[in-house]
């Protein structure tokens, strides 16, 4: 039996390429990112052990919340400069240890005349960062702590940029060389934007590389001198770590010891010590968690394109059992077991789900290299290094391809093995079917599907898992359900063709019609990828359209300052326009983190004047009493989840960052406000307590109600010329913040739409694969069709029209499927501010491509059946 499988399987090495296809593209895509993942993951181990291999001890702050979110950098205080006196005093403390400092530093190039130009930014960080004179201990630059080109930074008016940074601001390490050697800065010159300090001039002495790469993963890199980073971020007699080196003979674990002895005292502040390694080891995977969103997010795309494979290897099996019929009567006839023909096809989909497997895995590496582009054309200048091809990849790719095939087969390897003996001298044998208990099962997993997602869309924090498994319950079940409505569908569909095409589009619609469980498992997969596309367009004209309505509605500033890439801005701009444009209300918005019972929460900093430029519905009484006595305001939905105690006393305890845990701060309720669309957060905090409470300032955005009798032209021309030193804040007034804000969110869209068209060319493989399987099926059928007239053109045309009634029969389940989620999805979010809009005319466009994409996967086995010979098909059995 093995050796017959095998023969039979490698004898159709067509059949084999088109079912494996499927499932070798998803495995590539699950390859490909996890070969990303671990390649980027074993450079950035290598390079932090290479930067901070001359730190054998650093001391620290604790993170203030043990409850981030995957990919959140940790909140940390900074530590007082004074600690230096005692550390210096311990034992095994090599040289003298030195503070680093950490903050945003945003570059700017200068133009021929010295103005601010052009802000060097991407999608990763601004950073400013300490350079200290030990080497040892300032190993990140260069790998040996030297320059590549010119000298270290020593004065508050000097700076050294990564290669990249330099490059990009058009200084070159011949005019840093003369800047360094005789103070002639022409050319070599910068300004950088800080938080809370006003914009500067620098002179670019120095261009450095981070250990071995020209930067930090796309982050701009200005090291400073101690004294000035600290004057220039906000950290005045503090540092936010302390590196160290050990004497010659101690070790980094008992130096460690030592200075968490004398640094952690009884009942003072508790600092965090680390060994060099374990800093290391920590930075990398704070790093790599930063990072590990794009992985997830990109299995979430992989997993959806094996499960369209799935479903195609379904299929297939499904017509080549049916094709074997006579075949397996004749093995049963010879005395093979039941078991055995279902070992057989169980056999045949383990070789193709292993070569499949295996290609695909062969495959994910030239996907990482692509990945790799995609996120370095997005603004992640990622360093570079030997692929990994870890053992986990390799497994778990060859494992869960092949599982997914033999899973998708066993369906029709059990109806292959209820074949009758006696089909073998049938010329009409055909495949027990499952019949009506496959539409009962179809119905009890659509319904519990249905039941799961619609549980976890009620949920107040949405259950993801409950919803991914509502939806493929869901899906499997339509597609089990979908042969009751084939038929019809088919008849439908195929009135046009019929109708204009005359006998080629009646004998595509009677083709379609002939087997409906076929056509339903074959639109099945399409149904999916348009499934899932109609949802994300739903979502994203919900968005679009409540972003509308409430920018239109709540605003009542006439320009907003943001940023790209959600980079912070400088305090100072505001303060810049409150100085140019005297009567103005400017009104700033931060963000800052507390805990709350545990649980680490969001809230936004806001000046008093709130209620000048935006609208949020604050119950009676809310806002006077907030902008007199301050305190929080409080989202409705957000009051009634505080704690019962806290509502009756009108008060919640809180933990800010500043405080060690165990410590809280008393804050009055002020009010409740009812909407929140426009803040996306359910507490606000009045910007004088907002300063006192947290050590870094930084605004997300701010609004500009300019003063009366001020036109718009000029109130612009003032807030613009207030905000040349601040090249990376636009202004927009309302109308153009609309659209940038739209422009983001179709960026997004349009991403999705591109991971998704992954599973889309799956499915419509899909077609291709049903087709040129039914061929074979129907070759003396179309060859008595050529003999009796029938041209090479209008057989062409027949296949194709078939391919496209079964991709508009596929797209049409996917409309409706996707519409359903889409609704159910954006009710869950009606809390939220989310109001539903159907994006009519984009999803009348997904049918009609979804449709034209149909006739096109129809070309290659329309081609295929009007190449046969006309005598060799009359005569095929």
């Amino acid at each position: 039996m093995r050796r017959v499988t095998l023969k039979n399987l490698f004898a159709r090495k067509f059949r084999l390429v088109l079912t494996s296809l499927s499932v070798v593209l998803g495995v590539a895509f699950m390859a490909g990112t996890f070969v990303l993942t671990d390649t980027l993951g074993n450079v950035f181990d290598q390079l932090f052990v290479d930067v901070n291999r001359g730190v054998d001890v650093a001391v620290r702050s604790p993170a203030a919340f043990e409850d981030q979110g995957p990919g959140d950098l940790a909140t940390r205080e900074p530590i007082p400069e004074s600690l230096l006196g005692p550390i210096r005093e311990v034992s095994g403390v090599r040289g003298e240890p030195e503070g680093g400092v950490q903050g945003y530093a945003l570059v700017v190039a200068l133009d021929a005349r010295g103005e601010p130009d052009e802000a060097i930014q991407s999608q990763a960080p601004s950073i400013g960062v300490t350079w200290g004179p030990d080497r040892r201990l300032n190993g990140a630059f260069g790998g040996d702590g030297l320059p590549e080109a010119g000298s270290r930074p020593n004065g508050p008016g000097e700076v050294a940029l990564d290669e990249v940074t330099a490059r990009e601001a058009g200084i070159t390490a011949k005019a840093v060389e003369r800047c360094a050697a005789s103070g002639r800065c022409n050319g070599s010159r910068v300004q950088i934007v800080f938080l809370e300090h006003p914009p500067q001039i620098f002179d670019v002495v120095g261009i450095l590389k981070f250990g071995t790469v020209g930067n930090l993963a796309g982050a701009t890199l200005a090291a400073f001198d101690p004294a000035t980073a600290q004057s220039v971020m906000n950290r005045e007699g503090q540092f936010d770590e302390i590196r160290i080196a050990a004497a010659e003979g101690v070790s980094q674990q008992d130096l460690r010891r030592r200075v968490a002895d004398v640094v952690n005292v009884p009942g003072g502040p508790r600092y965090e010590v680390l060994t060099g390694e374990q800093l290391a080891a920590d930075t990398s995977e704070e790093i790599k968690q930063n990072l590990s969103f794009f992985s997830t997010f990109m299995l979430v795309f992989a997993f959806i394109a094996l499960f369209v494979g799935a479903f195609i290897i379904y299929n297939t099996f499904s017509i080549i059992v049916a094709q074997r019929a006579r075949e397996l009567g004749l093995l049963r006839a010879l005395g093979a077991s039941g078991r055995q023909v279902m070992g057989s096809v169980a056999l045949e989909a383990l070789v193709v789900g292993l070569i499949s497997s295996v290609l695909g895995l062969v495959l994910g590496i030239a996907v990482a290299v692509g990945l790799e582009e995609l996120m370095r054309a997005i603004g992640f200048e990622l360093p570079s290094g030997n692929l990994v091809v870890a053992s986990r990849t390799i497994i778990v790719s060859v494992i869960v391809g092949t599982l997914i095939t033999v899973v998708s087969a066993i369906g029709p390897a059990r109806r292959a093995a209820k074949v009758s003996p006696m089909d073998a001298l049938r010329t009409d044998a055909t495949v027990p079917t499952s019949g009506r208990r496959r539409f009962v099962l179809g119905a009890i997993v659509a319904t519990i599907g249905a039941v799961l997602m619609g549980s976890g869309l009620a949920q107040a924090d949405g259950s993801i898992r409950s919803v991914g498994i509502g939806a493929l319950l869901v899906f499997l079940g339509v597609a089990m359900l979908s042969p009751l409505i084939a038929p019809a569908a088919s008849r439908l569909l195929g009135w046009f063709p019929a109708r204009v095409r005359g006998m080629s589009g009646v004998l595509a619609r009677e083709n379609a019609l002939r087997s409906p469980r076929r056509t339903a498992s074959t639109a099945a997969a399409l149904m999916i990828g348009l499934a899932l596309v109609s949802v994300v367009a739903i979502f994203g004209a919900s968005v679009k359209q409540t972003l509308g309505d409430v920018i239109e509605s709540d605003f009542r500033a006439e320009f907003l300052l943001t940023t790209d890439n959600f980079s912070p801005i400088s305090p100072e701009a505001a303060r810049a326009i409150r100085d140019d444009l005297p009567g103005a209300n400017v009104t700033e918005f931060r963000f800052g983190q507390f805990d709350l019972d545990g649980d680490t929460k969001a809230l936004l900093g806001v000046d008093r004047n709130l209620a000048r430029v935006l609208d949020i519905h604050a119950r009676s009484g809310a806002l006077e009493r907030w902008r007199e006595d301050g305190g929080l305001l409080v989202f409705k939905d957000a009051f009634a989840e505080l704690p019962p105690a806290a509502r009756r006393a009108g008060a919640v305890e809180l933990r800010f960052p500043s405080q060690p845990v165990g410590d809280t701060t008393t804050v009055p309720i002020a009010g409740i406000f009812d909407k929140k669309d426009a803040l996306g957060n359910d507490y606000l905090l009045p910007m004088p307590e907002f300063r006192t409470a947290y050590t870094d300032q930084a605004d997300v955005i701010i609004a500009v109600k300019i003063p009366e009798g001020t036109s718009l032209e000029s109130g612009r021309r003032t807030i613009e010329t207030a905000l040349v030193p601040y090249p990376n804040v636009e202004v927009q007034d309302q109308a153009e913040f609309k659209e940038s804000q739209e422009a983001q969110i179709d960026q997004f869209l349009n991403l999705m739409y591109m991971l998704l068209l992954l599973a889309v060319a799956i499915a419509l493989i899909g077609i291709v694969n049903t087709l040129a399987l039914s061929i074979f099926e129907r070759t003396r059928e179309l060859g008595l069709l050529r003999a009796v007239g029938m041209t090479q053109r209008q057989l062409r045309r027949m296949i194709r029209y078939e391919a496209m009634i079964i991709a508009v029969f596929g797209s049409l389940l996917g409309l409706a499927l996707g519409i359903a989620f889409g609704v159910a999805m954006v009710t869950a979010l009606k809390s939220e501010g989310i109001n539903l809009a159907f994006p009519v005319s984009q999803l009348v466009i997904f049918l009609v491509l979804a449709g034209i994409a149909g006739l096109v996967a129809g070309i290659p086995p329309a081609r295929r059946a009007a190449r046969l010979d006309v005598l060799d098909a009359i005569s095929h059995e």
